[in-house]
């Protein structure tokens, strides 16, 4: 694979994946202290996997031929997170994919983290 944004962009891009995987996660356990149990996180998935599905995962938005997916794919989240990915790979340094990659990532951790944080104080005082 050859990174259009050079090695700046591959360690941009290491950065922004982090922060996605920690985002993905942080939401797991936010419904893994919520529900109580890991069968709520295994079956938290299928919704998960819709988000990714409904994105521009496979497709750049402007490719998009479908208006209602076009659609659904703008006002999807994930899509963001994705294109920001995808900028640094393919376009090179695109400050508007990746300010909106970044800022999309940060909010998921944010409410992910504090929501978890909130479930687990919860969650104690229940045990």
């Amino acid at each position: 694979m050859h990174l259009e944004a050079g090695v700046g962009g591959a360690i941009v891009l290491i950065g922004l994946a982090f922060l996605i995987a920690l985002g993905f996660a942080s939401v797991g356990a936010l419904v893994g202290l919520r529900a109580g149990s890991g069968e709520a996180v295994q079956g938290f998935f299928p919704v998960f996997f819709v988000f990714l599905f409904l994105s521009s995962q496979s497709l750049p938005r402007p490719l998009i031929e479908q208006d209602w997916f076009r659609t659904i794919a703008t006002w999807n989240p994930v899509s963001y997170m994705l294109e920001g990915i995808r900028s640094v790979v393919i376009t090179g340094w695109d400050g508007q994919a990746l300010w909106r990659g970044f800022a999309v990532a940060l909010v998921l951790c944010a409410v992910g983290i504090l929501g978890a944080s909130r479930a687990l104080r919860t969650r104690l005082v229940r045990t």
